[in-house]
């Protein structure tokens, strides 16, 4: 009986995979799991004598081929799980094993090591003088926000770092360095009576005796099983500052699953495995507001990613507008008036003239950048608000001028006197106009 060689059926095999990796490349008719993790969008290139001389068309050839390649997201998931399975590595540089299986993002390790407190300021003395011009910013801002009968609290969101560093690589247990942001910022908090939650000491002081551990092994932000305690402390303290009563949070059920929520498993998630790590059940609490009857107030959030677990939760539901201004870049609201940038929104005073509270949550790593920048951007607007009322008051004084004889004969004779044209003499009688009546009121 003849045997057909078996480097024919390896051939045919071969054949077969190749074409289906080919067709799936061109068609992708199978749908994959895509990848997690920030991917440029594609800038294609046109050819041209010289793009081809210089590459950049080549360049881009490779890149779409590497891009549109059949079935990548499972080869790179495949070779990441055998990686991650026998050696315990991982291949996103971002990401980084600790003790216990714990798991660390880059950027919170740098912070802690103090390499970011060096890169930003140069120096610990540096960043406090700065630190203090912060202060200094905020105080006015406060004073602005309490024209508009606005309040403001500043919350500071604890870092996994912080919190559990006996599980960080032994490298960088033995180069912390003794001085913490966060810490400093709430010396100066106290010291000016701004109003302030410091989440990163009641976390310390939590560790240990809860339940559930604050962070999960494959999170960053703080676990599910938290999420109830942060936001009911959190609504106190508004209530406190606003002046009226707040709902509580209630957890209706603990719903303890091995389906963690995204901010869970983020890390998990970067690490595009093939297949799920096996993990603990663990909370991903089911919560409601104690009272729905309650006068719902405005809220105003500048925060980084640590407001992403309130903002999707019933916290969000106790307020009539909860506008959550991602790193003071992105504008992210449940009820649709404006999705976009911030630097694009038609009007940012009118947002924060018509909010009960504006609230900014940091945590350790974006401390460096203050605020996201809001002291600056409610300033502008209140200046440029300013100038429009201005313009209105002087406009208005202009026609009361225009509309008394006697007091438009004395400015044209002004502006024969003066050699000025009749408009800009009328401007300024009133802005003149505007002074006095603010002198009198004062």
């Amino acid at each position: 009986m003849n045997k057909k060689p078996h480097f024919l059926i390896q051939f045919v095999i071969i054949l077969v995979a190749f074409t289906a990796i080919l067709l799936q490349g061109f068609t992708h008719v199978i749908k994959m799991k895509p990848l997690a993790g920030y991917v440029p969008d594609e800038q294609p290139v046109k050819l041209s004598f010289k793009t081809y001389y210089d590459g950049t068309f080549q360049n881009y050839l490779t890149d779409h081929a590497k891009r549109n390649s059949g079935f990548r997201e499972v080869c790179i998931r495949s070779y990441n799980q055998s990686l991650f399975s026998f050696f315990g590595k991982s291949t996103n540089n971002t990401l980084v094993p600790g003790l216990n299986k714990e798991m660390y993002l880059q950027i919170y390790l740098n912070e802690i090591k103090g390499k970011t407190l060096k890169d930003c300021y140069g120096s610990e003395e540096y960043f406090k003088t700065k630190a203090q011009k912060d202060i200094e910013k905020t105080l006015v801002l406060i004073d602005s926000l309490k024209h508009h009968n606005t309040a403001f609290l500043f919350v500071e969101a604890p870092s996994k770092t912080w919190v559990y560093p006996e599980y960080m690589p032994q490298e960088y247990q033995d180069s912390i360095m003794p001085f913490c942001v966060q810490d400093y910022y709430t010396k100066l908090f106290k010291e000016n009576n701004i109003p302030h939650i410091d989440f990163l000491s009641y976390f310390k002081s939590l560790k240990g005796q809860t339940k559930y551990p604050l962070y999960t092994r494959y999170g960053t932000h703080w676990a599910e099983s938290t999420i109830p305690f942060v936001a009911d402390s959190v609504l106190s303290k508004i209530g406190s500052l606003i002046g009226q009563e707040m709902p509580h949070i209630v957890c209706v059920d603990e719903n303890p699953s091995t389906h963690y929520s995204k901010q869970d498993g983020e890390i998990e998630n970067l690490m595009n495995l093939l297949l799920p790590i096996r993990k603990p059940a663990l909370p991903q609490p089911i919560m409601a507001l104690s009272d729905t009857t309650l006068r719902k107030p405005n809220i105003l959030v500048i925060a980084d990613s640590y407001f992403i677990q309130l903002h999707e939760s019933c916290f969000a539901d106790a307020f009539d507008r909860c506008e959550y201004w991602k790193y003071n870049d992105e504008v992210i609201t449940k009820k649709i008036e404006f999705l976009g940038k911030v630097k694009y929104y038609p009007d940012v005073y009118k947002v924060i003239d018509e909010v009960d509270l504006v609230m900014i949550i940091n945590t350790s790593v974006y401390a460096y950048d203050y605020m996201f920048g809001f002291c600056e951007t409610a300033q502008q607007a209140f200046l440029e608000r300013d100038a429009e009322s201005l313009e209105k008051q002087i406009h208005g004084v202009i026609q009361r001028i225009t509309s008394t004889p006697e007091w438009l004969e004395s400015v044209k004779q002004q502006a024969v006197e003066r050699g000025v044209d009749l408009d800009e003499m009328l401007r300024l009688n009133a802005i003149y106009a505007i002074e006095m009546d603010k002198q009198k009121q004062q």
